[in-house]
């Protein structure tokens, strides 16, 4: 076995700690990172609209609470129903 080349690379060195070898690990940090993608973008495109999260919600037939959940990316109940009627309204 090959002997790894040292870091002082922090970002490194936490993902030979972490995430290397285990693609259990691989799979929670990208499902992580699709998370926080879905919603930034929700957030973004409801500016973008000018509206507040109770206004998206009224128009969506869901409450400003709902709205706020699916903008932080540790929401893990996204649900392609729910984005289809943010992505329609």
């Amino acid at each position: 076995m090959a002997k790894r080349k040292p870091t002082t690379d922090a970002v490194e060195i936490i993902h030979r700690h972490f995430f290397e070898g285990k693609p259990e690990r691989l799979a929670e940090l990208e499902e992580a990172r699709a998370n926080d993608v879905v919603a930034r973008k929700i957030l973004a495109l409801r500016n973008e609209a000018g509206l507040t999260q109770g206004q998206l919600g009224k128009l969506i037939g869901t409450t400003a609470s709902v709205i706020c959940r699916l903008e932080d990316a540790d929401y893990e109940g996204h649900s392609l129903a729910m984005l289809t009627r943010i992505a329609t309204a």
